[in-house]
This record gives C-alpha cells, sequence and structure tokens, in this order.
C-alpha cells in the first residue's frame, strides 16, 4: 500500500463514529485483558476502572499496587497513554514524567500494544532501580 493510500486509510478511520459509552468500557475490558495476556509480570497489574466516567485502565505495581500510569479509549477508538503525575505542561512540552512519558497517543489498540511491552519493561527497570537506591 503507497502513501496516498495509507493517508485515505487514515481518513476513513478518523471519520468512523465516535464510540459510545459502552463501546468504550468494552475496548477499556478487552484492552486490559488484553495486557494480562501480552505481559504476564510478578511486577505489573492492569486494573479496569473509571476516572470522571471515563473508562480507563491503570497500569500498577503490584508489590505496593501503586498506580504508575493509566490507559485511556478515547471516543474516536484512539489510546493515550498517561504517566502518573503528568501535568498538562509536561504534555505540551513533551517531556517524561518519571518512569515513563507523560502523554503518548496512539492511534488504536493495535499501535499501543506494540509499544507498550518495551514502554514498560524500560519504565519498570527504572522504578526499581529508583527504589532500590533509595532504600
Amino acid at each position: 500500500m503507497g502513501f496516498d493510500e495509507e493517508v485515505d486509510e487514515v481518513k476513513r478511520e478518523m471519520q468512523t463514529a465516535k464510540l459510545d459509552p459502552e463501546a468504550r468500557r468494552a475496548t477499556a475490558a478487552k484492552l486490559c485483558e488484553r495486557l494480562k495476556e501480552q505481559i504476564a509480570s510478578r511486577r505489573l497489574d492492569f486494573a479496569l476502572a473509571t476516572e470522571n466516567g471515563d473508562p480507563i485502565v491503570q497500569v500498577k505495581y503490584k508489590p505496593d499496587n501503586e498506580t504508575l500510569a493509566s490507559v485511556f479509549v478515547n471516543e474516536d477508538g484512539s489510546i493515550t497513554f498517561q504517566a502518573a503525575g503528568a501535568t498538562d505542561e509536561a504534555e505540551e512540552e513533551d517531556e517524561d514524567s518519571g518512569y515513563f512519558p507523560s502523554y503518548v497517543e496512539y492511534m488504536d489498540e493495535d499501535e499501543f500494544l506494540e509499544d507498550a511491552y518495551d514502554m514498560l519493561k524500560v519504565g519498570i527497570a527504572e522504578y526499581e532501580l529508583d527504589r532500590e537506591q533509595r532504600a
């Protein structure tokens, strides 16, 4: 597929109907299960929750149940990864928020899942090293 065909495909995807609240909840639940399957870990847990009525997947550090990040399913089906403690200024300045990027936007669930494994692996390694050094 050439560039122009890919642009046309992205345009079609962008014009699709917005997900209703129930579809967003179902998509978040499916994403949570896919993360649990893809990243079976003694360190991480993925939990379905809501924030301001919106469905999210929380990324939690199992040993102390600390929420390290949230994953949002947007109305257009895109995915937003947000590190815990991220601020609006960090989003505008493209800064990292601790151990993970502050905000990352993905076109869809598959694109997010391609990146999630490595992003979480490196972030958790940094998180644990930092905790060990402070102890």
